[in-house]
């Protein structure tokens, strides 16, 4: 018995394998949305996160009439400018304000390149970023992230450790 692991727009997955997919995407979608306030720190709240997904999520599927089964979540991408917003800020108040202003201007970018996209079609993108250029993209973001999985790894540890001690 053959599985398909590659599905198309129209094709439509076993109602069992959907439950399992949807499980599988809970999971990813919950990690990684609690995982970027948990990591950036500085007072982020993990149920802001949530809840700002959670209203993004609905605005995108108004405004694709529900044609894009999407979940908008948090950002790896964003982890180092938001640590950095924080560092150079005079205030944890101001970090907050370089967040807010970082995301509308991100979010300008995205909305100029959905016209783009709109217009031109998605041919342009997959010339100017094969899998060639995209891979190490990805590579270069995780390797910025390890310094601070490893700085909450020892965390825990000395915390686990001091606990023990008592």
């Amino acid at each position: 018995m053959e599985t398909n692991l590659v599905y198309n727009v129209k094709d439509k997955p076993k109602f069992g394998q959907m439950l399992i997919f949807a499980f599988q995407q809970l999971l990813a979608i919950m990690a990684a949305t609690i995982a970027v306030p948990a990591i950036v720190g500085n007072g982020m709240s993990a149920s802001a996160a949530l809840l700002g997904a959670g209203m993004g999520t609905l605005v995108y599927q108004l405004f694709t009439k529900f044609r894009s089964p999407v979940f908008l979540g948090s950002s790896f991408a964003f982890i180092g400018s938001m640590c950095a917003a924080f560092a150079g800020a005079a205030s944890a108040s101001l970090g907050f304000l370089g967040i807010i202003i970082g995301a509308v201007l991100a979010g300008l970018v995205y909305v100029v390149i959905a016209i783009v996209i709109k217009i031109a079609g998605v041919g342009w993108i997959n010339k100017l970023m094969p899998p060639a250029v995209i891979g190490p993209t990805v590579a270069i973001i995780g390797l910025s992230l390890a310094g601070a999985a490893i700085k909450d790894v020892f965390s825990y540890v000395l915390r686990i450790l001091t606990a023990l001690s008592l």
